[in-house]
């Protein structure tokens, strides 16, 4: 592989964010004629032009606007290869690779990898953050060693070690009118538009939700999908919607939100250690082990 295309990627990214050949030249400690080169080799090797001129600086053209979302992954893909490479540099050793879900980052993922890193401190993480199922994808693939997700029981070839339980809680927009009761009926958000989650993220959470509306006598009325459970409390702090989200979400405290808790508690599904038993690699092994002492697990 040609790696300087990816050099000049990154080039092209530069002055389509900041606008302008010179702060871009500034932002990547080069002068301005050398990053034109780049630019026009560039253009000349994907053969189609990436940048106009205007008077206030520069902007995508249209095929240009067309490949961002591609480059853009391209670049974080790169950030990780180098990360990866600095640490394996360091002499760390073994690399692992985990992928974890939104609402795991800070409750669940500083402590697993604080225990692995104390336990082989020359091993290499890689941590990435994916939805429930890109995750399982992930593992079928063996692109990761395991995964922090919400997944409630052995889907074969995947192996399930709960973590903790987990209920649901409302997340609701500042003065709300719902926000004077200590304690929600999960009914009154009958006729409540809701931010959900897609099923195809995390079908096991998405039909617990589900299950438990039906249980209180209504259909959810989905005002909309997003993608994250940041996105979800987002959403919710722009007055767009309340959402059902998982407890750990709470203390995470963004503003504009406020929670309350159901007044008939209702279980969702918890965060998981996740991993491929057809493929199950030491650092799996090893986040098992260290995952049942950290989180107090049995069995």
């Amino acid at each position: 592989m040609d790696f300087r295309i990816l050099r000049r990627m990154g080039h092209f990214l530069a002055v389509a964010e900041e606008g302008h050949f010179g702060r871009a030249a500034a932002r990547l400690g080069l002068s301005q004629p050398p990053l034109t080169a780049q630019i026009q080799a560039l253009e000349a090797e994907l053969g189609v032009r990436l940048l106009e001129r205007t008077r206030k600086g520069a902007r995508p053209t249209r095929e240009g606007e067309a490949l961002l979302p591609i480059l853009r992954r391209l670049a974080e893909d790169a950030k990780q290869v180098e990360a990866l490479a600095r640490e394996l540099r360091a002499g760390r050793h073994a690399p692992m690779a985990l992928a974890c879900v939104t609402s795991a980052l800070f409750d669940f993922l500083p402590p697993l990898v604080r225990a692995l890193r104390a336990a082989q401190p020359d091993a290499a993480i890689a941590v990435q953050e994916m939805d429930t199922a890109d995750a399982v994808e992930a593992l079928r693939r063996g692109e990761v060693d395991f995964a922090l997700a919400r997944l409630d029981r052995d889907r074969p070839p995947f192996k399930v070690l709960p973590l903790g339980e987990d209920a649901l809680v409302v997340a609701l927009p500042e003065g709300h009118p719902l926000l004077a009761a200590a304690a929600l009926p999960l009914a009154s958000l009958a006729q409540e538009p809701l931010v959900l989650l897609p099923r195809s993220i995390s079908p096991a959470y998405f039909d617990r939700q589900v299950s438990a509306c039906r249980a209180a006598g209504f259909e959810p009325v989905a005002m909309r999908e997003v993608g994250s459970a940041m996105a979800q409390l987002a959403f919710v702090a722009a007055g767009l919607g309340v959402a059902l989200v998982s407890s750990g979400m709470a203390r995470l405290r963004p503003p504009g939100v406020a929670f309350r808790a159901l007044a008939e508690p209702v279980g969702s599904v918890g965060v998981a250690l996740v991993w491929n038993a057809e493929r199950e690699t030491d650092g799996a092994r090893a986040a098992v082990v260290l995952a049942r002492r950290v989180f107090g697990v049995e069995g």
